[in-house]
């Protein structure tokens, strides 16, 4: 009787509303009767459409549903890609997300079959004769109101800009002790703090000589400016001594995110300023100017009429601040007294226990701690040169610096020079100490590749003992090293570089230009001309920049000279070298030419160069002609690194002392038949991707076989396009350091340091050319394999190496179609006693066949040093270990990823799982067979299932968890004892879009 009630009040109240809307009609008339009745009759059709219309509604509402997790699905895929790209997400995409998850958990309450049901039932009224109506009026208006917002959620995608391109950020802080900690340092960096909040500086200059430390002050500056929000964006640019317009645009441009389509400088300032005068606050900082800048010729705005932008400059000089008319200038003086010797105490390693500071040694050590003028790089220097020597070292050193030639270099203080300079004097060996001079050689700022100084140091040399160019080469990087320990060279920004500090160089510089070392270094201002003082000069080293000179001296002398290294910016098209150029440099030994623009034929004088044993044309221009190289009988070295030439010729073939040719990235197509096999003492040849012409296959096979008959043959860099190419019957036996990839997409396009890390990339072959190529041997050596695209290989570990590739490093597998195994120790062959000793990262990526990583025992210490392993698109895998997993220890691995493993039910056992004390980073994606992380089944064990209630698997480093689209994920670990309280803590990212359940 209630339901029946309750249906009849519904409809009486519905019938009542009716009614009361029709009366209000009869008391109008005419035209108005009319209108309002069509207004007063939309809302009585809508209430009945809720009710009448409801099935309708509801199919409409599950449509639009659809639609949007349509849409929800492909957004996630572009926001994945974005992301993949180093792309900024939009701010309205994660809120846009969430508000379709909202709506569509809401909408599917309203789509429950459930419900549904309980609506069509006829248990309104009437002992169950009647609908429900209640139940399907409002079901009618809540999915036509909730389908309103699907589609408005429709309409805002449309408008929703996935990612954006984030610019470079590119300042960070580099402060080190002794620079931000001292107080010093801290009221100045507060003051200009300051001074960027006053709306009435638009211009602020720090000064302060070289090495103070003003770089590093405005990089922390910066840091604090975003931290504080004071700016929206921080640009930051080095200027140097000779102001080079383009790539100041070009750096500050990459920190906003602005890309340049103008050609002309004219054009990149209009752009930059435009940027510049936008809407937000940017500050921009010019480091290291050294004379007046035209800030609008670069498209910097400056004055009153642009407040949104605030220009941040240092300079060693304080005129140029003057002339640049800075609003607010700060001096950064060198340390107090108190400061320096905490600085010092701390890189020298000094005690300060008090019952050390009264003895000798204390005493000489703040002696000479004074003797460094409290500069940040000159107590840093000299404390490291001392640090852990003994006390007649240090009472040497004290007597040094007192009595040392005092020479001023630039603005640099007499004090500061003799620091540095000591810091020289301390290198020790003859040969650090020349490659130190030898990297002054170069521009301010410059990028100094580490290969360059072995390849100077061979030629000139330098070395005592060396038998190899390798030698030299590890010889060279450990003086380096050394340098970089005490603060004389420190990284550069690319890889197989270094840089020096600007007073360092200078030092540097002052010290080569004695008579003793006779350098002459004039390669930071473009030269109009070579220098007329210096034509006749005994000197021993010379480094010149050519650009701007409209032709280069016939007439030269330098008898004694060394090494010479001209650099030009290639663009000027220097006209070519006089034929005489060398006729007066008989005793050279290095000759180096960077972007200096040669055209057809060397010039004849070279082959005057009788004593010349290093010859480096980088990026020279087109030569036709290098046959004269052939006269210079003692040559070591020879590179044409970037020098287009056609063809090696046969006079190549009387370089019988040669040991290294670099043909990177110079197109040569063609060595000349027994070039090769007449460099008896080669040792090294870079050959990058040339030798790819398909009319030459046999001839180049020749060519590469004439490499068989070289005793010394170490080393080898090249790239072919196919197997095609390579000698079947090609054996290496003394090769010991290689790049060899056999790939139609991947190239060599430079070496960097040229310290090879062992690869072989092989792509498009077949077991046959694992077994009967010489690459057999090349394995037991190899340090990266990448194979891709291999057909018939079924057990890479055996297939290539029966050892067990003990020498490999990183493994990268792909597309192999017939790859069953990577190591199959159950095919009757003996089980190798070590199998991946050294392998710290495993990718295998769409292997069809795949089942197991191991099949049979696992050898002992196998990938016991696993750092990281990614397997993706692996259908047929069911086991990442399977059987007997005590021998398998993976204590080192720090990152683990699985995607689309459609076989895997679970991913670790008990025992391995305890093993796992470095895993930081666990990531699984659409496994849609996984039901559990962490398995006991596999064990077989009972015991070990039974002990899991004392002993804990504890993940302690784990900070990223990503579990995704795993529909059948239910537990963590399958035992009957709780681990989440060993999963802690998950810092960065948790995700657990399917789990259920932690056990």
């Amino acid at each position: 009787m209630v339901q029946g009630l309750g249906c009849a009040s519904f409809i009486s109240k519905a019938l009542w509303k009716v009614s009361k809307l029709a009366a209000g009609l009869v008391g109008f008339v005419g035209p108005i009767v009319g209108k309002i009745g069509e207004f007063l009759m939309v809302p009585v059709g809508s209430h009945f459409g809720y009710l009448f219309s409801y099935k309708s509604k509801v199919k409409n509402l599950e449509d639009e549903v659809k639609k949007l997790d349509e849409k929800r699905g492909a957004m996630e895929l572009s926001v994945d890609e974005a992301e993949r790209n180093v792309k900024v997400i939009g701010p309205d995409v994660k809120g846009w997300l969430e508000r379709v998850d909202k709506c569509s958990e809401e909408a599917r309450k309203l789509l429950d079959p459930m419900l549904l049901e309980r609506v069509e039932a006829n248990n309104g009224c009437l002992y169950g004769w009647c609908p429900n109506l209640p139940l399907r009026y409002s079901l009618g208006k809540k999915a036509t109101n909730k389908a309103k917002e699907v589609a408005q959620l429709h309409e805002e995608r449309k408008l929703t800009e996935v990612a954006y391109n984030e610019p470079l950020s590119g300042i960070e802080s580099t402060s080190t002790e002794g620079i931000k900690v001292f107080e010093s340092r801290r009221l100045i960096m507060n003051d200009v703090m300051e001074a960027l909040k006053d709306d009435r500086f638009h211009m602020i200059a720090i000064c302060g000589m070289g090495g103070v430390g003003k770089t590093t002050m405005v990089k922390e500056v910066a840091k604090r400016a975003k931290e504080e929000k004071l700016f929206d964006e921080v640009a930051m640019a080095v200027v140097s001594q000779i102001p080079d317009k383009r790539k100041i645009q070009g750096e500050i441009g990459d920190k906003l995110g602005l890309k340049f389509e103008e050609e002309t400088e004219r054009g990149r300032a209009d752009r930059l300023c435009e940027r510049l005068k936008g809407n937000k606050r940017i500050l921009v900082i010019l480091d290291d100017v050294w004379k007046c800048l035209e800030l609008n010729d670069i498209g910097i705005p400056f004055g009153d009429g642009n407040r949104g932008c605030k220009i941040l400059l240092t300079s060693r000089f304080d005129n140029v601040c003057n002339y640049m008319n800075a609003q607010k200038k700060f001096t950064v003086e060198v340390l107090t007294e108190e400061e320096a010797w905490n600085l010092f105490e701390e890189m020298a390693g000094i005690s300060n226990d008090t019952s050390h500071t009264s003895t000798d040694l204390y005493i000489t050590q703040k002696k000479v701690a004074d003797e460094c003028g409290c500069l940040p790089i000159a107590l840093v220097t000299v404390a490291m040169a001392l640090k852990h020597k003994d006390r007649h070292s240090w009472n040497a050193v004290l007597q040094q610096l007192r009595k040392s030639m005092v020479k001023n270099v630039g603005e640099v203080e007499e004090k500061v020079f003799k620091s540095l300079e000591l810091s020289y004097d301390f290198l020790g060996s003859r040969e650090i100490k020349e490659c130190f001079l030898l990297c002054s050689l170069y521009a301010e700022g410059f990028n100094i590749p580490i290969e360059d100084l072995v390849r100077y140091g061979v030629g000139i040399v330098m070395f005592e003992a060396i038998d190899s160019v390798n030698e030299a080469r590890d010889r060279v990087h450990a003086f380096v090293d050394d340098l970089k320990k005490g603060y004389l060279l420190m990284d550069g920004e690319r890889e197989g570089c270094v840089k020096m500090h600007d007073v360092v160089r200078d030092v540097a510089i002052s010290i080569a230009s004695r008579e003793e070392h006779s350098f002459m270094v004039r390669c930071d201002e473009a030269l109009k001309e070579w220098p007329e003082k210096e034509r006749h000069k005994n000197y021993a080293v010379i480094s010149l920049r050519c650009t701007g000179m409209s032709k280069l001296p016939d007439n030269l002398e330098f008898p004694k000279l060394h090494l010479l290294r001209l650099e030009d910016n290639y663009a000027s098209k220097l006209p070519n070298l006089p034929d005489s150029f060398y006729r007066g440099m008989k005793e050279l030994k290095a000759l180096s030419m960077l972007n200096v623009y040669i055209e057809g034929s060397l010039p004849t004088s070279l082959r005057w160069l009788t004593n010349l044993r290093s010859l480096s044309l980088y990026e020279c221009g087109l030569i036709d002609d290098v046959s004269v190289i052939g006269a210079l009988e003692n040559l070591e070295i020879l590179s044409f690194k970037g020098t287009e030439i056609e063809e090696l010729p046969k006079e190549i073939g009387r370089l019988s002392h040669l040991k290294l040719l670099d043909l990177i990235q110079c197109g040569v197509k063609r060595i000349c038949p027994g070039v090769l096999s007449c460099l008896s003492k080669l040792e090294e040849l870079y050959l990058g991707s040339s030798f790819n012409d398909e009319h030459r296959i046999e001839e180049s096979k020749a060519t590469f076989t004439e490499l068989c008959g070289l005793s010394n043959f170490t080393t080898l860099v090249i790239s072919l396009d196919s197997f095609a190419y390579w000698p079947r019957d090609l054996v290496l036996p003394n090769l010991k350091a290689f790049a060899i990839i056999i790939s139609p997409m991947i190239g060599i396009t430079d070496c960097c340091d040229y310290q090879l890390q062992n690869q072989l990339s092989l792509e498009n072959l077949h077991e046959s050319d694992l077994l009967e190529s010489g690459f057999k041997n090349l394995f037991k050596i190899t340090k990266i394999l990448e194979i891709t695209q291999a057909v018939g290989v079924k057990n890479v570990a055996y297939d290539s190496d029966k050892d067990g590739l003990k020498k490999l490093t990183e493994l990268f597998l792909q597309d192999c179609q017939d790859l069953e195994y990577v190591i199959d120790t159950t095919d009757g062959a003996p089980v190798p006693q070590i199998a991946f000793p050294v392998l710290q990262s495993l990718l295998l990526n769409r292997l069809d066949k795949l089942k197991e990583i191991c099949h049979g025992q696992l050898p002992e210490e196998a990938f016991s040093v696993l750092e990281c392993q990614v397997l993706r698109d692996l259908p047929a895998l069911t086991h990442l270990w399977k059987g007997p997993t005590q021998l398998v220890r993976l204590h080192n691995l720090t990152s683990l990823e699985l995607e689309r493993c459609d076989k895997l039910e679970s991913m670790f056992s008990l025992s391995i799982a305890r093993g796992l004390m470095q895993l930081q980073e666990l990531r699984v994606y659409e496994c849609r067979k996984m039901e559990v992380l962490i398995s006991s089944e596999e064990e077989g064990d009972q015991n070990e299932i039974a002990s899991t209630t004392t002993d804990k698997i504890e993940l302690l480093q784990l900070k990223e968890l990503t579990l995704s689209q795993m529909p059948k994920l239910n537990s963590f670990c399958n035992t009957s004892y709780s681990y989440y309280d060993s999963i802690q803590p998950l810092f960065n990212k948790v995700c657990f879009f399917d789990l259920s359940l932690f056990i």
